[in-house]
């Protein structure tokens, strides 16, 4: 019964090493938040992550609604300029912090 809590107990720790290792940013990827002060409703949550993914280069967006900012992981080939654009499109006005 110790054999089978000591294998089970390591097997949990794999599986939360691997989980840790899949979020963390590569070297040629950046990570960087957006305040966009417009974003008040789930619409905009989504019309906001729409249009950055649209982005060649952006690999995952996270709109916080009440927070009224973007977390945005993007390729080194992405500039703050072009995601600044994008919400442009939308009529918002976005600062990267």
């Amino acid at each position: 019964m110790k054999k089978f809590f000591a294998v089970l107990l390591f097997l949990i720790s794999l599986c939360g090493y691997s989980y840790a290792d899949e979020q963390s940013v590569t070297n040629n990827q950046r990570e960087l938040t957006m305040q966009v002060d417009e974003m008040n409703c789930q619409l905009c949550v989504y019309l906001v992550n729409k249009e950055l993914r649209s982005i060649e280069g952006v690999l995952k967006t996270k709109a916080d609604m009440n927070a009224h900012t973007v977390k945005v992981i993007t390729t080194d080939k992405v500039s703050n300029e072009q995601l600044i654009k994008a919400m442009e499109k939308l009529h918002y006005h976005a600062k990267v912090l």
